[in-house]
């Protein structure tokens, strides 16, 4: 049964070898052709295989290049983050935990010299423990030199927008925009046009919140404009394990009397 048609491959639901389900991602033969394309496929199935974290998508079994090419995935019969907000928003806990769950992730690959580039949530699987982050295709190393860079302009950091190249803090900044759309409702910028888009990235400040203080901060942090500014993922999640420091209620001010002796 076909699950899904992207621009670059067909995903199918398909049975394993022991009658499991599995998604299974066939590249179109046009991707098979371009050198490009196919590399980047090449890419997905090789990082699928052999990176293994309990909230990224497991990759099962995979022919990189060639005409036989394919990756099979494990399934995830709720389908994607998007499709699930589509329903209605999440519940505060359940949208924090769909966070610290995919910032490991994004942890775990930092530590690994790599970055995903494409945070957002049709890129986040659901499953009956928690969320997944998926799409290793696009995936690259920190070190790469080249100005290319994958992503979505609705979750793309400004500096992208300016030629600069991808870094641990544009993949910060992207997960922000997600963080925001998860316990907000909404996306923190938008425009009719992919211009009047990049220019909310690049100028405007995200909207207020009605969360508490220390988190509608710790938002805010991740979607600095600067990136040397821009909190970072791993201090994001920090912030949301630390329990909010009690205040003491003052003592009320007594009125004070004055006693004068003869």
């Amino acid at each position: 049964m076909l699950l899904g048609l992207g621009q670059t491959a067909q995903v199918y639901l398909a049975l394993g070898p022991k009658g499991e389900r599995v998604a299974l991602k066939i590249p179109k033969k046009e991707v098979r052709e371009d050198p490009r394309l196919s590399e980047r496929f090449g890419r997905e199935v090789s990082f699928s295989l052999s990176l293994r974290h309990p909230h990224l998508v497991r990759g099962l079994w995979g022919v990189p290049f060639g005409e036989e090419a394919f990756l099979a995935l494990e399934y995830f019969p709720q389908g994607t983050l998007e499709e699930r907000l589509q329903k209605g928003p999440l519940p505060r806990e359940e949208a924090l935990k769909a966070l610290r769950q995919v910032g490991e992730a994004l942890v775990f690959l930092h530590g690994k010299g790599l970055l995903h580039q494409d945070v957002k949530p049709s890129n986040v699987f659901v499953g009956e423990g928690g969320y997944k982050l998926g799409d290793l295709g696009t995936l690259r190393a920190k070190e790469d030199p080249s100005p290319e860079y994958a992503g979505s302009p609705p979750y793309l950091a400004p500096e992208l927008f300016l030629g600069e190249r991808p870094s641990e803090k544009s993949d910060a900044y992207s997960f922000g925009v997600m963080a925001y759309e998860l316990l907000v409702g909404r996306r923190p910028f938008h425009g009719k046009t992919l211009e009047a888009l990049r220019n909310a990235h690049l100028l405007l400040p995200p909207p207020p919140t009605a969360q508490p203080p220390r988190l509608d901060r710790a938002l805010r942090g991740l979607l600095a404009k600067k990136p040397g500014e821009r909190l970072s993922v791993g201090a994001f999640l920090e912030l949301l394990e630390e329990k909010p420091q009690e205040t003491l209620p003052e003592k009320p001010k007594g009125r004070r009397f004055f006693f004068w002796r003869k």
